[in-house]
């Protein structure tokens, strides 16, 4: 497997994948804090309720201007008045850069499995499109699961834990399933799609960690937030690698059932 992903360039096509998703970010942050404003400006018991957490994430220092929380305010207060624009400009091209970055997972996909793109660019664009669909709703649903949870014992921040894996893996299997113009068996991209997320969740532990250890909100331009955004890049880039070690895996597990098959035949 290793010599297979080192002859199919994983790690120059998960620095593709790596741009695209980052072009793909700046917009869905524009969209996410466009979808904020409206949340905040359909009553202010929303604006309460995130008052209320930043209280007990960033204690009021009492400073003034310089205050977190009087900084959280001026920032929900712009939202809130930017919505419409941030909206108008999000929604577009955040679309178009996550259809492109699912086109590249595609070609990324087919050139893995050694195949060739064969079917209409509409037929492409439109599994492109279902994609990002399906994506968003899978990322809102572990975001409000893990945001439920996180208050509760050990055992709620488990079952989160396992709920966020179950997720990545549905995703996972989604798109090795019907990315690929090649079709990839079902218990192939469950196993592909099991390496690709727990992969992912490591990954994402280790982000979070450092984020909750080291960066800081009163101060955005530091020296360890200038850090957590380099490690940001790094963690998309590991996260392209990974699902596409996961793509070896599958290409490698179908491999070796074709030659058991095989074998079973000649017998």
């Amino acid at each position: 497997m290793l010599v297979a992903a080192f002859e199919d360039n994983i790690l120059f096509l998960a620095s593709a994948l790596t741009f695209q998703a980052l072009l793909a970010a700046l917009p869905f942050v524009l969209l996410a804090l466009a979808t904020l404003g409206y949340v905040l400006h359909a009553g202010d018991d929303a604006v309460m309720d995130v008052f209320r957490i930043m209280q007990n994430v960033v204690p009021s220092a009492g400073l003034g201007e310089g205050d977190p929380l009087n900084q959280v305010e001026r920032f929900i207060n712009g939202v809130q008045e930017s919505r419409l624009r941030l909206s108008s400009y999000g929604l577009p091209l955040f679309l178009w850069f996550s259809t492109r970055f699912f086109s590249g997972a595609r070609s990324a996909l087919n050139h893995v499995f050694d195949t060739q793109e064969n079917r209409p660019w509409y037929v492409g664009t439109a599994l492109d499109f279902l994609l990002v669909m399906v994506t968003l709703v899978l990322v809102v649903v572990s975001t409000v699961l893990t945001l439920r949870m996180a208050g509760l014992p050990w055992f709620g921040r488990f079952a989160a834990s396992v709920s966020t894996f179950g997720l990545g893996v549905v995703l996972f299997y989604l798109v090795y399933s019907i990315s690929p113009t090649r079709r990839i068996p079902w218990d192939t991209a469950l196993v592909a799609a099991a390496v690709a997320s727990l992969g992912f969740e490591i990954t994402k532990k280790l982000f979070v960690i450092y984020l909750v250890q080291f960066t800081t909100v009163d101060r955005l331009f530091s020296n360890t937030n200038a850090i957590a955004l380099l490690l940001l890049v790094v963690w998309m880039y590991f996260t392209a690698c990974v699902f596409l070690v996961g793509a070896e895996v599958a290409e490698t597990y179908d491999m070796r059932q074709r030659q058991r098959e095989q074998r079973a035949i000649l017998t």
